[in-house]
């Protein structure tokens, strides 16, 4: 009796551990496929015209990327960090939540612009969005800037436009937001912005009283957190990439 209690036993343990093995393989493959896919797109279609590593010095091919999908409004680049990636805008806030750049299903989705948004980042303040990623991808590293070191140290953001210029942001303010913030909807003058985003924050510089475009980065804490990583920055200029 007892061998056949222990057999059983041996086959009940053996399923669960067949079934976790499967289930890390599975989500291993993902965040693989998410990775491999990431780098592709970004060594198809982003140049660096010389060794500078100067972000003024990089081309992307926005209309190759309009061509594989005409949603692409953007490059999204912030050095020291991982984030380098494309910027859609689709029909909805769902569009890019969980689809990639060709319209494939992705859990980790896109980086894609707020709905209520224009696709020119000339209001108020544009809202992009992006999955915090177990792999470092998409806006996993905005967690970073609501640390003092990271948020001094990287404080410019570089949106490539299909134009073929680039804006040039200055970060003033790294923070945790609630989700339903009213913040994240383009209904607030530009000072009424700047004093709620830093009104409480981790971390925040000096900002021009000047009106100019604002941009909010935004991803989720965790999976079940209703809390948001949120960076803000302000335009300083628009360069036009030679």
């Amino acid at each position: 009796m007892k061998e056949v209690i222990r057999k059983i036993l041996l086959v009940i343990f053996l399923g669960i551990f067949l079934y976790a093995a499967y289930n890390l393989a599975t989500i291993g493959f993902k965040y693989y496929k998410v990775d491999k896919d990431t780098k592709a797109v970004k060594e198809t279609y982003v140049k660096q015209i010389d060794d500078s590593n100067d972000p003024l010095k990089r081309k992307i091919d926005f209309t190759a990327l309009k061509q594989k999908n005409a949603d692409v409004v953007g490059w999204l680049y912030i050095p020291g960090t991982k984030i380098d990636e494309v910027v859609l805008k689709g029909a909805n806030n769902d569009t890019y939540l969980h689809h990639n750049i060709d319209k494939q299903y992705s859990f980790a989705g896109e980086l894609f612009v707020e709905n209520v948004n224009n696709a020119n980042f000339k209001d108020v303040q544009t809202v992009i969005y992006g999955h915090n990623m177990k792999n470092g991808s998409r806006f996993h590293d905005l967690r970073y800037f609501v640390e003092s070191d990271t948020f001094k140290k990287y404080n410019k953001v570089y949106l490539y436009l299909p134009d073929g210029s680039v804006n040039v942001y200055t970060t003033y303010v790294g923070r945790v937001l609630n989700a339903n913030s009213p913040l994240y909807y383009n209904n607030a003058s530009y000072q009424e912005v700047i004093s709620a985003m830093q009104n409480k924050a981790a971390q925040v510089s000096e900002v021009s009283k000047e009106e100019a475009p604002l941009l909010m980065l935004s991803t989720c804490l965790t999976h079940d957190d209703p809390r948001r990583y949120v960076l803000g920055a302000r335009l300083d200029r628009n360069v036009v990439i030679s």
